[in-house]
């Protein structure tokens, strides 16, 4: 019987410039391929292990703004991304 590994790519730590970001992704980004962020910004993919952990690294506001209009959730009145344009989706 084969092992099947099961990926919820939801929950990648997409780490840039010391920000935690999001994305939409339908499949496993490969190392290299550029990916854009709900937020706008774009980057190429390279893995790290966890070893690397995410210790000082801050949220992406904008990202976080997108992802919670996107999902349904609640938007408090003062939510940081409110304060920085973030660009149309």
């Amino acid at each position: 019987m084969a092992l099947t590994v099961r990926l919820d790519l939801d929950h990648l730590h997409l780490v840039a410039h010391g920000e935690r970001h999001r994305a939409r992704l339908s499949h496993v980004p490969r190392p290299g391929e550029t990916i854009t962020m709900l937020c706008g910004y774009a980057d190429f993919v390279e893995y790290t292990d966890r070893s690397a952990g995410l210790v000082g690294v801050r949220t992406c506001w904008p990202c976080d703004l997108v992802y919670r209009r996107q999902v349904g959730v609640r938007v408090p009145a003062d939510h940081p991304g409110l304060r920085r344009p973030t660009p149309p989706t």
